[in-house]
């Protein structure tokens, strides 16, 4: 029987390198955050036995998939070739419509999304013959999710993961180790204080090799036409959006807009159920005062980001998403230089046809089941709301 190892560093890395044979991680600058995250969970984070295995083997599950694209880029270094577009990429605050419209748009022609069973195991098996049929990180996502669910159920009426639709970019750089895939599944202060002032720039680095691998993966199994922009896609943009213009010159961003006051508790509510199945201890008070405080500090800095690239973004409203999603799909075909063909709207409206959120269960929560107040969040983000809120006569 395998024994998972402590949340050791080194204990890690080796168990990776023992259960797939290889050695090479890529280049060394996940390895300052790694041993903060491990000291983190080690000391602070409320982790349950089960959730303590948990943390070990999802660490172990990163470090192997960077040790599988690294043996991709060997075993065919012409995928560092690879030139990749400048993307479409979709941020704002957590459930302020970012996926509604990261999936509308993917079902346009001329975008390419990451589907799910891709960002979980960008490197597929080294044999694999690059038949779509024959790709086993499909069944094995489709399990994943299946497995998730279960764990999970009050997913069903927060966020629709599905094996085959576009997923966010954060679950193909979180194993860079600088991003928010570490406090989503557990409370870790020491790395939470790190990654607030840390250099994002690895990261973009990062998923811009495993869009290197996608990419040429998908040219070799007859996927991409050629005229293709990727199009991505997560609220821990927000978090580096210097670093991910630095790492692809000429990317557009669409920021969505709504309150933080109904925002941030549904975050919170999202990050409870994650956190759950690995906690000994309710703590959904922790949850509130951190991530409303990491959100509020990083749109502080996402505004300083604008204000110095003012044509690299187009806002978004979340109402216009929902009440006029023509009129916002206009804008952005208008934002990146197209024309909005019938053809390409009428895959969207298909699209939002075929996926009501009124077809998915209810997502309730309160601000103070997270020690949260209206009053504390709308000063926490007095500047922002001031912005983009309420200038737009949006209100709570």
């Amino acid at each position: 029987m395998t024994m998972t190892p402590e949340l050791d560093p080194a204990a890690l890395k080796a168990e990776a390198s023992r259960r797939t044979g290889l050695t090479d991680f890529g280049a060394p600058d996940f390895e300052e955050p790694l041993a903060i995250v491990c000291r983190s969970l080690t000391e602070e984070a409320p982790l349950s036995a089960d959730g303590r295995k948990a943390a070990a083997e999802r660490t172990i599950s990163g470090l192997i998939e960077r040790l599988k694209l690294q043996q991709w880029f060997g075993l065919h270094p012409e995928i560092a070739d690879e030139e990749i577009r400048a993307p479409l990429v979709i941020a704002g605050l957590p459930r302020t419509g970012t996926t509604l419209l990261y999936r509308m748009l993917s079902a346009a022609e001329g975008f390419a999304a990451p589907l799910f069973y891709e960002v979980s195991q960008p490197a597929p098996a080294p044999d694999w013959n690059f038949d779509p049929e024959d790709d086993r990180r499909i069944p094995a996502a489709e399990q994943a999710v299946k497995a998730m669910m279960a764990a999970m159920p009050e997913l069903a009426s927060i966020y629709p993961f599905e094996a085959h639709a576009p997923e966010e970019s954060i679950f193909m750089y979180g194993v860079s180790f600088r991003s928010t895939r570490e406090q989503s599944n557990a409370l870790v202060p020491t790395y939470n204080d790190w990654f607030r002032d840390a250099d994002k720039r690895p990261a973009y680095a990062y998923l811009k090799r495993n869009l290197q691998l996608l990419q040429w993966q998908r040219k070799r199994s007859g996927r991409w036409p050629g005229h293709q922009r990727w199009l991505l896609k997560t609220p821990d943009h927000l978090h580096g959006l210097e670093e991910l213009l630095a790492e692809f010159p000429g990317a557009q961003i669409i920021q969505t807009h709504r309150d933080p006051v109904q925002t941030i508790p549904s975050i919170c509510s999202f990050i409870r159920v994650l956190h759950a199945p690995n906690t000994a201890r309710d703590d959904s008070i922790d949850i509130g005062h951190a991530w409303s405080a990491m959100f509020a500090a990083s749109m502080i800095r996402a505004m300083d980001v604008r204000d110095r690239h003012p044509a690299s973004f187009l806002d978004i409203q979340y109402r216009d998403t929902v009440a006029d999603p023509r009129g916002v799909a206009e804008r952005i075909f208008a934002f990146v230089g197209q024309p909005l063909t019938e053809a390409a709207w009428t895959e969207m409206e298909s699209w939002r046809d075929a996926n009501k959120r009124e077809d998915r269960p209810a997502h309730h929560y309160t601000l103070e089941e997270f020690g949260l107040t209206e009053a504390g969040v709308k000063a926490q983000f007095a500047a922002y709301r001031e912005r983009f809120i309420l200038a737009e006569g949006v209100r709570a």
